[in-house]
This record gives structure tokens, C-alpha cells and sequence, in this order.
């Protein structure tokens, strides 16, 4: 858990310069409805691999991609 929270720290920290527009929306959302969820261990991996590549998506300059693999993830935690 100590490793999930550092990484987790160290792509906020990089992540306004790797998206913008509203993929940097999506990705708040995402954030912080990982930080409050009790999603089991597994399914909190899942969600922050899919937010890690809608990052890579959207700073390739893929927004569409970005904000569809977004999705997915948002729909894991049940938010919009």
C-alpha cells in the first residue's frame, strides 16, 4: 500500500504537463475517487494502470483514446 500511495504521488506530480483539456478532468475525478475508494487491492491496480495509460494517451497528443481508456477506469469506481 505504501508503494501504491508513493507512485501514486510521484503521477500527480508529473501528470499536469503529460494531458491537458479534459483529459486532465477525467483524471482528477479519477484520482480522487481512488484516494476514497475501498475498491479490493486488485481493482485499485486496474484503475491506476488504465489512468496511467489515459495519461500516456493524452500526452501522445490521442485525447480520444485517453478519455475512452479514462472511462473505463471511471467506470470501475462508478463516477462519471
Amino acid at each position: 500500500m505504501i508503494r501504491f500511495t508513493v507512485a501514486l504521488a510521484a503521477c500527480l506530480a508529473l501528470a499536469p504537463a503529460a494531458f491537458a483539456g479534459s483529459c486532465k478532468d477525467d483524471i482528477a475525478k479519477i484520482d480522487a475517487a481512488l484516494a476514497k475508494s475501498k475498491l479490493p487491492a486488485d481493482q485499485k491496480q486496474e484503475v491506476s494502470d488504465l489512468r496511467e495509460q489515459a495519461i500516456q494517451l493524452c500526452g501522445a497528443g490521442n485525447d480520444s483514446a485517453g478519455q475512452d481508456v479514462a472511462a473505463q477506469a471511471k467506470q470501475i469506481l462508478k463516477i462519471d
